[in-house]
């Protein structure tokens, strides 16, 4: 059983009630304050206020800082601007980890909005499983124009569709040694997020190179820690017009390319040779499927969509390895092990 009395959050256990301590919420955005504005809106609905609410502002645009003042003045809960000028958006959620102060850390993103009892349904979760290091729930889609029947057939029933983040797997709690997250809508215990290192970077400034929150869980996996799914901390992502073609699902697979080689190649980076190999026989494999994504581009039945997509994401695949062999920046960043203690 969870009580709030007076700001305090309290569970009961066998030897009384503990204390937990409040939840920070960590919201990077970059150049959208309309759709920041509506997410902070919808937090200001929820049924826990034993929270704090950062904005990481990836721009450091003082017309946003602007703006989230001005919001504050009939806030119910106040938002704190935390301006990070280094383009990227894991400088920004580690910025909002350095600067938080709560026990628990929500991590959502400035394009979704929060079901009343998000934050609820999260401090109930972690303080009737102490054994659990992080969380994530639902993600379900709000169109903000109908979407073509073709993405509609596409998707079909599914309950993860991860081009559009959609994640809705479960009506019941679920506890997981290979338990899984969206970065925008997930929990982590402070203390275990700093004690594995942070998130892994996936877009830098102009550059995706790295896997993200699945480098953050994977590395929950290797040392066994549990992660959570809780079906009541439900958040709601908003897909516009640009989003609903075949070309911006393919520009995600593109990215989930790069992700791959990033995934295989972060313990250590082999010798050119190696890295050629493996790239001739992604090709060899693989290039029947690239000259049937030209043939079918901008097709939009299911096996050409499948096509299109498998195709942008063994291309990317080529062209980060052919990248990895020369680009001596890109090495290095490949090989940075900690990105959140810089910040």
């Amino acid at each position: 059983m969870v009580l709030e009395v007076r700001g305090v959050a309290l569970v009961r256990t066998r030897n009384g009630w503990k204390t937990i301590m409040h939840i920070s919420v960590v919201i990077p955005t970059y150049q959208r304050p309309q759709s920041l504005l509506r997410q902070l809106r919808s937090l200001q609905e929820q049924t826990w206020s034993s929270v704090e609410l950062l904005v990481v502002d990836n721009a450091a645009d003082a017309e946003l800082a602007r703006q989230v003042a001005e919001f504050n003045q009939t806030a119910r809960l106040p938002v704190r601007y935390v301006p990070e000028p280094r383009l990227g958006v894991v400088h920004a959620r580690h910025t909002g980890a350095q600067a938080a102060g709560g026990e628990i850390l929500v991590f959502t993103d400035d394009d979704l909005t929060a079901a009343p009892a998000v934050l609820q349904a999260y401090a109930h979760a972690f303080a009737t499983h102490p054994e659990m290091a992080a969380a994530g729930g639902p993600m379900r889609l709000v169109w903000e124009s109908p979407p073509p029947p073709w993405l509609l057939e596409y998707m079909g029933q599914a309950k993860m569709f991860p081009p559009l983040s959609l994640l809705d797997i479960s009506e019941e709690f679920r506890l997981d040694p290979h338990g899984f997250f969206f970065s925008g809508n997930m929990a982590i215990r402070r203390e275990v997020l700093f004690q594995v290192g942070g998130f892994n970077p996936e877009l830098v400034g102009e550059l995706y190179f790295g896997d993200g929150e699945v480098g953050l869980y994977q590395k929950l996996w290797q040392r066994q820690m549990l992660i959570g799914y809780v079906p009541e901390a439900l958040m709601y992502h908003y897909i516009p017009p640009p989003r609903m073609t075949v070309e911006y699902l393919c520009r995600r697979m593109a990215n989930e390319g790069a992700a791959d080689m990033y995934t295989l190649y972060h313990p250590g980076i082999p010798g050119r040779l190696r890295l050629l190999t493996h790239a001739a026989a992604i090709a060899a494999t693989n290039s029947k499927g690239w000259l049937g994504g030209m043939l079918l581009r901008g097709r939009t039945d299911r096996r050409s969509v499948d096509v299109q997509m498998h195709a942008a994401r063994t291309q990317s695949q080529v062209k980060y390895l052919l990248r990895l062999m020369f680009d001596h920046e890109l090495r290095s960043l490949v090989l940075k092990k900690d990105w959140l203690h810089e910040a």
